[in-house]
């Protein structure tokens, strides 16, 4: 196929996808039943059997929240393809779950293919749990300003550091508070013998080819801005373009110059990413805080002495605030098609069994099951799940239809001191998150160009640590990202920015 007719392939394919989704926002003749309500669901399936329509749970759950749910699961591998057949061909579940927020998506948003939810979720006396939902993460779902989902929550103060305490405490050493600190445990780690087993045999950090992890956080606690910021015109500009970032490169340079990270970091897998730690090759992991759990109860039986904490960030000084990466805060949000919901009574009606959703009870049946069938009390108030695959499989994935706009308040039993630790640096994190100002926007060049263009800095940012390239070549580097269409994505980017009337600027 010559590249002219990929590119007439191409847009004849986006044209069907909008023009499917356009001529599907006509409306439609379903309702639904007042004394028979059923709403059509599609989301994601984890497992290979989800739970089945004859389920008890999810009876249980279909009796509270007062409606049928004829659930489609779809496995993770090809969600995003269900999403996009679905909206070439303009036929639609009555509450679906975006997964991605795609540049097909967005164009649907806006062409109305979806009930635009922004005043919806502010009603309180309709929807008291919806009208929970947090500013700053519908902020980062909306499209020019407006809602189209309810999103399902996720922590936002995630981002840990993982560490070695019993090597700490070995060395005389405190958990680091600023980065010169930080610098000076890895060092440690490197050249005090911290096993104390007299051999030279331990490095500081390990860091693998996914590098945005360890580069991201440390750049936000240099002062960077969380992928873009706002510069002194009032204008976006992305974070490699600043020099706090160009100090969390020199940082990590130094370090690998000095032995402290994994030498082969530029080609090191990040599916081996705990495997020195768990060897005791290496002490601390820049990632998320819920890896140290996993760590934790992975070194239980091989390693003893092993001693696993976490912590949430560093000061760049000691006379500056902490700073922390967050996540977006959400993971995938539903929309409702106006083919398939076509009033808004029904609208009303979905959402308010979304709102059922996020009660107590209906937590406890996505999460965990019947009590007594499927889970039990302590005397503490822990959840003790029953360990029975036959139990499991009768509640498995119900918990893609949980939003968690509201917490479950049932909880398993911390198994690892770092367990607790981990929640405590959630809350701490969240006091301190810098947000992405440009999370809600998108570029079209980056929609077409944007893996080419991640992959230009990517490399340039992974040579200059490594001592491959020089500052002058990275920048170099960073030109040529501009040219290449960065410069495009940064003036559209500013255009969706300055259009943005929901935001004060």
């Amino acid at each position: 196929m010559t590249n002219t007719w990929k590119k007439v392939l191409a847009t004849s394919l986006t044209a069907m996808m909008l023009t499917g989704a356009l001529a599907g926002c006509g409306g439609g003749s379903s309702s639904i039943d007042p004394d028979n309500p059923e709403i059509s669901i599609m989301t994601k399936a984890y497992n290979a059997d989800s739970a089945a329509a004859d389920s008890p749970v999810v009876q249980a759950l279909e009796e509270f929240v007062g409606s049928k749910l004829n659930i489609s699961w779809i496995p993770t591998s090809n969600y995003d393809e269900k999403i996009t057949a679905a909206m070439g061909s303009g036929e639609y579940p009555q509450a679906m779950l975006i997964g991605t927020r795609s540049s097909s998506v967005i164009q649907n948003s806006r062409a109305g293919t979806f009930w635009e939810l922004t005043d919806k979720l502010t009603d309180a006396e309709k929807f008291p749990n919806l009208a929970q939902t947090d500013e700053n993460v519908n902020h980062n779902i909306s499209i020019d300003g407006k809602v189209y989902g309810v999103y399902r929550s996720r922590t936002i103060g995630r981002a840990g550091v993982s560490i070695r305490k019993d090597w700490l405490d070995n060395l005389g050493l405190s958990t680091p508070t600023t980065i010169d600190e930080f610098y000076n445990v890895l060092k440690a780690f490197k050249e005090q013998d911290p096993d104390q087993n007299g051999q030279d045999d331990t490095f500081g950090m390990i860091i693998t080819n996914y590098l945005d992890g360890p580069l991201n956080n440390i750049a936000i606690w240099m002062g960077a801005p969380n992928q873009w910021g706002v510069d002194e015109n009032g204008e976006l500009q992305p974070m490699f373009a600043t020099d706090e970032f160009i100090e969390a490169l020199d940082f990590l340079r130094q370090c690998y110059s000095e032995g402290l990270i994994n030498q082969d970091m530029a080609t090191y897998d990040s599916e081996k990413w705990n495997e020195q730690f768990l060897q005791s090759k290496a002490g601390v992991i820049i990632d998320v805080a819920d890896r140290a759990r996993r760590l934790a109860q992975n070194m239980q039986e091989s390693v003893l002495e092993a001693v696993v904490d976490v912590f949430g960030y560093v000061t760049k000084d000691a006379d500056t605030e902490p700073r922390t990466l967050p996540t977006t805060g959400y993971d995938g949000y539903y929309v409702f098609p106006k083919t398939s919901v076509t009033s808004e009574e029904d609208l009303d009606f979905i959402l308010g069994v979304m709102d059922k959703f996020n009660e107590q009870e209906a937590l406890a049946l996505m999460d965990y099951g019947i009590e007594g069938t499927h889970y039990t009390i302590d005397e503490n108030g822990y959840v003790v799940k029953y360990d029975d695959a036959a139990l499991t499989k009768e509640y498995a994935d119900l918990n893609q239809l949980a939003t968690y706009i509201v917490a479950d308040e049932l909880a398993v039993a911390y198994t690892t001191d770092v367990a607790e630790k981990i929640d405590q640096v959630y809350e701490e994190n969240e006091l301190w998150v810098v947000s992405n100002p440009a999370e809600p926007y998108v570029s079209d060049t980056y929609s077409t160009k944007g893996p080419q263009l991640d992959a230009i800095m990517s490399e340039a940012n992974t040579k200059y640590i490594v001592g491959q390239i020089s500052l002058e070549e990275w920048q170099a580097q960073l030109e040529r990202w501009r040219s290449q269409g960065g410069d495009d994505v940064i003036k559209e980017m500013n255009e969706a920015y300055q259009a943005d009337t929901s935001i004060q600027k």
